[in-house]
């Protein structure tokens, strides 16, 4: 039994619709987990025509709460084997979780990535490995270790899920990937990608080049839990040395970079030093945190 787990917030209903019709025939059991959406009449519209589980929430409890309640009720209520998550832009190709499922299968792996591209630019994103602070952006091939796979297109098994534990909450949003996927390493599980099930995926709001590299443009909200939160990725013992050297570094030369090349300069910046200050103190959750 395989169940899609896919989170919205104020989707957009067209791209939805394109998810879900090419989800059809490849789950068994397709659940949305819907975040307090103003568009909830549109997802309870596709709801009729496609059939799939509904769990509406009554406001934006953030990602990992959502994530942890859409696989909690795949394993609990439908009994699913494995589970995959997808973000609500995130569109399958043919044969998709066939693919994924085999590779998973014939391999010793924890948690599998799928291999994704921009649909506006058809760039092919890389795989993701840190040796110490430096890291590689490895070209993905039928089966590729990594450091740590994008929530969306990750497949792994209940079992593993189980054991590993759920997505951390408090990160509201942002990291909850990469912590998932390091404390799945931490406990012996192998994390890597696949380029057998490819899928459209868009990362950032925005993509922007910058001395000959592309980097991911942020609201300035993300930014404040980019900033926050890397704070709690320094504080956990099973995050590699050179990871943390390499955030702390690279997050000031991102909040530089999102000041210089935003509008809104006061705003963003008034974000990041929300976010540092929260960071240092330890408060996580919901923006604002609670004091």
């Amino acid at each position: 039994m395989i169940s899609s787990v896919t989170v919205t917030y104020n989707p957009d209903i067209a791209c939805l619709r394109n998810q879900l019709q090419s989800l059809g025939g490849q789950v068994d059991c397709c659940i949305i987990v819907d975040n307090g959406s103003l568009n909830i009449v549109e997802i309870e519209g596709l709801h009729k025509e496609f059939g799939f589980v509904l769990i509406k929430l009554q406001k934006n409890f953030g990602l990992a709460y959502a994530q942890n309640v859409g696989i909690n009720h795949a394993i609990a209520t439908i009994g699913a084997d494995y589970l995959l998550l997808l973000d609500q832009d995130s569109i399958l190709e043919t044969d998709f979780i066939k693919n994924l499922l085999s590779v998973y299968q014939h391999n010793n792996v924890g948690i599998l990535g799928a291999s994704f591209y921009d649909p506006n630019s058809g760039e092919i994103y890389p795989g993701t490995s840190y040796n110490g602070p430096f890291i590689s952006r490895v070209p993905v091939k039928e089966f590729s270790e990594v450091t740590f796979v994008i929530a969306s297109g990750s497949f792994f098994s209940s079992d593993v899920f189980k054991k590993v534990g759920g997505m951390e909450e408090q990160l509201f949003v942002d990291y909850i990937d990469v912590e998932w996927s390091l404390r799945a390493k931490s406990m012996g599980y192998v994390v890597a990608m696949t380029n057998k099930a490819k899928m459209a995926h868009t990362i950032g709001d925005s993509r922007l080049k910058i001395f000959g590299r592309t980097i991911s443009v942020h609201s300035a909200l993300r930014r404040y839990y980019l900033v926050r939160n890397s704070f709690f990725m320094l504080r956990l013992h099973y995050v590699p040395f050179g990871y943390k050297l390499r955030e702390l570094i690279l997050n000031i030369l991102r909040a530089l970079i999102a000041i210089f090349t935003s509008k809104n300069k006061k705003i963003v910046l008034g974000m990041i030093l929300a976010g540092l200050r929260d960071g240092l103190k330890n408060k996580y959750g919901e923006y604002p945190s609670k004091r």
